[in-house]
């Protein structure tokens, strides 16, 4: 077997990771400008380190430095994307997997109108990612919901949210379908219960006592969100196509023991669950 003639090769990127000017062009602030780093957490004590509080997100807030908060750094990919790109052109970049932050199109992710200056960040992006022949694979959602519905609303778990997010999905399909044909809803939306802040806006503070029942209530929206943006993107431009990402892997039973391998069916079908409720609705 080979690869199929035409199969693109690339890489991957989220704009919470790269794109930095957190406060610059108009862009509202993210859960993820409030990420802070933790250098004195062990890398194995996953828990401290995507732990956040209401008072963690107001010392943030306080402080508009980035020392403590590498997600408004990135690379300076918004300032620096024309010499990045060209790099992955002559890596050999057929395709570069990207994501439009909500909040430099909708501040506050309550705005009636799209934030233009931000627009015309991702309009540039893409047509220079057209001239090098590079193709645009766009994550709607990846790790940075507005700040403020996480504030006002415990992110996903209320579903007005969803009308707000399809706002935004409505802007991206009707501004950016000119360049871009492939596209992901959610990245990582089985993350959820491993980081409910980061993957839905979740403050755990505000859950009353009960966070898994946030987690699974905010992706239930979260789906129903993903099935409407798909339908949207088949009305604006017939021929696109919409992904979904996951990050689950196959289990396998350590022994042929039937506790093993009860276990391990049972892992798969938790990790089934995402992808199957996506595909198959």
């Amino acid at each position: 077997m080979s690869f199929p003639e035409g199969f693109l090769w690339g890489g991957a990127l989220a704009a919470n990771q790269v794109e930095g000017a957190w406060n610059e062009g108009g862009k509202g602030p993210s859960v993820a400008d409030v990420a802070t780093y933790k250098p004195k957490t062990d890398v194995k004590d996953y828990a401290k380190h995507v732990h956040v509080s209401l008072d963690s997100i107001k010392e943030a807030i306080a402080d508009q430095d980035d020392t403590m908060y590498p997600k408004r750094r990135g690379i300076d990919f918004y300032h620096h994307y024309k010499e990045d790109l060209a790099l992955f052109a002559e890596m050999g970049f057929k395709v570069l997997r990207v994501s439009i932050a909500w909040t430099r199109l909708y501040p506050t992710g309550e705005e009636t109108e799209p934030n233009e200056e931000g627009i015309r960040f991702y309009e540039d992006l893409f047509r220079e990612m057209k001239r090098l022949n590079i193709e645009p694979l766009v994550t709607l959602h990846h790790y940075e919901p507005p700040l403020n519905l996480a504030l006002k609303y415990n992110g996903w778990t209320d579903r007005r949210v969803i009308e707000y997010f399809m706002r935004f999905a409505t802007t991206c399909f009707e501004r950016f379908t000119p360049w871009v044909k492939y596209w992901l809803n959610f990245n990582e939306v089985d993350s959820i219960i491993r980081h409910p802040y980061t993957t839905a806006g979740i403050i755990p503070e505000l859950c009353d006592g009960n966070e898994l029942q946030c987690c699974y209530q905010a992706l239930h929206h979260q789906f129903v969100a993903a099935a409407k943006a798909a339908i949207l993107l088949k009305e604006i431009r017939p021929d696109a196509l919409m992904g979904c990402m996951v990050t689950k892997l196959t289990t396998y039973p350590r022994t042929c023991a039937p506790d093993d391998v009860a276990a391990t069916q049972q892992k798969n079908l938790d990790n089934m669950f995402y992808s199957d409720v996506m595909v198959f609705g």
